[in-house]
């Protein structure tokens, strides 16, 4: 039996039709919202399954552990992050993955989001809501100096659509980049010159115990005073109090969250600043990224269960 808890992928229509014409004659069962969010009731839902296709739910030891009949975890999504791997690995379980399938919406909405802190585009389209007749049109994008951390799928992505606006364009990553970032004309800088060079940093790293909260007080004071921050990663890279007292105290410009330390945002206080621009862990929702991404864990699922190639030509 394959269980499916990915709330995105379910409401899909033509996915859920691809994924059962791939896997058949195996069983599809797919999980309600509410079930999900209870733990004893998923790990009712999930001790059946040979196979587990999920989005953000935790895959972590204390439940992998009482899944004897388990085999595989397919992710919808590219984020390892929620999936204890260590487990997995100790229990045979195998882990179905794509990394780079959603890299263009969520590179795409980086590029907006950068141009609309820069061009005070949210904070204009509020105030005319508000009745209010503000013109300010910002600083232009172009030419700016931007730190890209990550230079992944996604970071790359973002250097190529930059090179258009003629920035000047640095990246730090703990991995060589070297050959990649020659062909891209982008520089190479240490995390902490970076964050003192930059006038826009956008942030394109997995969560991890080293990128954990890495946007710390420690970076702020490294940061040059009116720097904008873009985040389209995982929201607990940057310490989200201290950027709202930042934002407050105008030390930051501004700051464009797609992702953040609890979601759903509930934090008012954040969200009503002037200097804050939000939106609802959406970089990687577009109709083509839910598409590419359902579509790689439908493959995973088959390579897995040893049935690649059937009814290739859905997907």
């Amino acid at each position: 039996m394959l269980v499916v808890t990915a709330t995105s992928f379910i409401k899909v229509p033509e996915l859920r039709h691809s994924l059962e014409a791939a896997v058949a004659p195996v069983p599809v069962v797919y999980a309600r919202a509410e079930d999900c969010a209870d733990a004893q009731r998923l790990r009712e839902i999930l001790r059946p399954a040979q196979a587990w296709l999920l989005g953000r739910e935790s895959a972590n030891e204390a439940l992998l552990s009482t899944l004897p009949q388990l085999q595989i975890v397919a992710k919808y999504g590219v984020g390892l992050d929620n999936i204890d791997l260590e487990t997995c690995e100790r229990l045979g379980i195998k882990v179905a993955w794509e990394a780079g399938v959603n890299r263009d919406a969520v590179a795409e909405l980086t590029i907006g989001l950068m141009i609309s802190l820069c061009r005070n585009m949210g904070l204009s389209s509020r105030r005319l809501a508000q009745g209010q007749w503000w013109k300010n049109g910002g600083r232009n994008l172009t030419g700016r100096r931007v730190g890209l951390i990550g230079l992944g799928h996604i970071g790359t992505r973002v250097a190529e659509l930059l090179a258009p606006f003629r920035c000047s364009v640095r990246y730090c990553d703990i991995v060589d980049k070297t050959v990649a970032a020659r062909a891209l004309g982008v520089q190479a800088a240490s995390y902490d010159e970076l964050l003192s060079w930059a006038e826009v940093l956008s942030f394109h790293v997995p969560l991890t115990p080293h990128t954990r909260k890495m946007f710390d007080s420690r970076a702020l004071e490294r940061t040059q005073p009116g720097v904008w921050i873009v985040n389209t990663s995982r929201g607990e890279v940057i310490d989200q109090e201290l950027l709202k007292a930042a934002l407050r105290s105008g030390r930051l410009a501004g700051a464009a969250l797609d992702v953040f330390e609890t979601e759903p945002l509930a934090d008012r206080d954040l969200y009503s600043l002037d200097n804050f621009l939000g939106t609802a862990h959406i970089a990687g929702n577009s109709e083509e990224a839910v598409l590419a991404m359902g579509y790689a864990a439908i493959r995973g699922l088959q390579k897995e269960l040893g049935l690649s190639g059937k009814n290739s030509d859905l997907y």
